[in-house]
């Protein structure tokens, strides 16, 4: 049983458990001497390790998604934890899986149930052909059930695929509600299938690894692809309806830069675009909320978030914080710690790049 959690390190305490182990790398000092970067991994969350001096037989013996047991001392480097390791050994004991694999707060069977519910309203037969093909394949189900949506950034743990995209199908209905113009059976059946490419891009025993795919493909082009093959399989299917499935999954990201092959050129591809990164950007600043608050950061303000390049406000419930909270904070944003206006938009922010 587990009794240290990535979530309740504090700086200064010993540290003896079990972790796993999501990424090495070697590095070495000024002067020649090789020593382990490593990160630790369990439900809550990652945390990064060094062992200095490393031997030749530590180097060799530590490997990706093993488990090991760590002796180590916590220490604070930029505002965060870090393991110090004194040693460690690998585990060859069993686990408990659900010590080390965070999940969708959200129950699976529920989730895909409210998404099968609006599925079901899509009439256009082509779309209700294609639909009705791809999910009664029982392995698509089973991992896009389980695939997460990202590396990292949001929605990064196991049935984070299915979480995010019942999120942007149900605010593509929302919009399709508002935008009567919009085409609302191909807007629903881009929602869903926008990133089903994850179920290729990812690898999710343990920690969260891109696949070969993932790194030479990418889960905008498998989707497109996935979506072409779906509808060349279906005898009479529109091929102008393919076309535009196609570029509605190949311009979801919005923008080149943010790997988009293609800029949004309908409808209902822009306001998928929308949907897609409002869900996103909403998980990362709920999640940035919720780390900061549990690693003890009190106050109004997250600390400066390594993408957004910001604090993020946690909200109005907090400002009945005592005031000297209230004024440190404020004091850090005069001294120029923080961005002055935590609600500009950063036009060179990609929430979808994981690196």
């Amino acid at each position: 049983m587990k009794k240290y959690y990535v979530s309740n390190l504090r700086e200064g305490a010993k540290v003896e458990d079990v972790f796993l182990v999501a990424s090495k790398s070697v590095a070495h000092t000024r002067t020649g001497s090789p020593y382990l970067k490593v990160t630790l991994a369990d439900k809550t969350g990652e945390v990064n390790a060094i062992k200095w001096d490393a031997t030749e037989s530590e180097i060799t013996r530590l490997q990706e998604d093993d488990y090991i047991f760590v002796y180590a001392a916590v220490r604070n480097y930029n505002d965060h934890p870090q393991l110090q390791v004194e040693s460690f050994q690998r585990w060859g004991e069993a686990v408990d899986p659900a010590d080390f694999v965070r999940s969708s707060p959200f129950d699976p069977d529920q989730m895909m149930a409210e998404l099968s519910e609006i599925l079901a309203q899509v009439a256009d037969p082509n779309l209700r052909a294609l639909l009705d093909k791809l999910f009664s394949d029982q392995d698509f189900v089973r991992k896009f059930r389980q695939a997460p949506a990202a590396k990292k950034v949001h929605h990064a743990y196991v049935s984070g695929l299915l979480e995010h995209s019942l999120g942007v199908v149900k605010t593509c209905v929302a919009f399709a509600d508002r935008y009567p113009q919009a085409n609302r059976d191909l807007l629903i059946t881009g929602a869903v299938l926008h990133d089903v490419g994850k179920i290729q891009e990812f690898e999710w025993n343990g920690s969260i690894k891109y696949s070969s795919s993932g790194v030479l493909v990418g889960h905008i082009v498998v989707g497109a692809m996935l979506a072409k093959d779906l509808a060349d399989s279906i005898d009479g299917f529109d091929p102008i309806l393919s076309l535009t499935l196609q570029h509605i999954i190949l311009s979801h990201h919005g923008e080149h830069e943010y790997g988009s092959p293609k800029l949004p050129k309908c409808i209902e591809a822009m306001m998928l675009h929308c949907a897609d990164d409002l869900d996103a950007k909403v998980a990362i600043l709920g999640q940035a909320i919720e780390e900061s608050d549990v690693n003890g950061g009190g106050g109004l303000f997250t600390q400066r978030h390594y993408l957004l390049g910001r604090p993020i406000f946690k909200g109005v419930h907090k400002i009945a914080e005592p005031p000297d909270v209230a004024v440190s904070e404020h004091a850090a944003v005069e001294e120029g710690e923080a961005d002055l206006d935590l609600f500009a938009a950063d036009v060179d922010y990609d929430p979808f790049a994981d690196e």
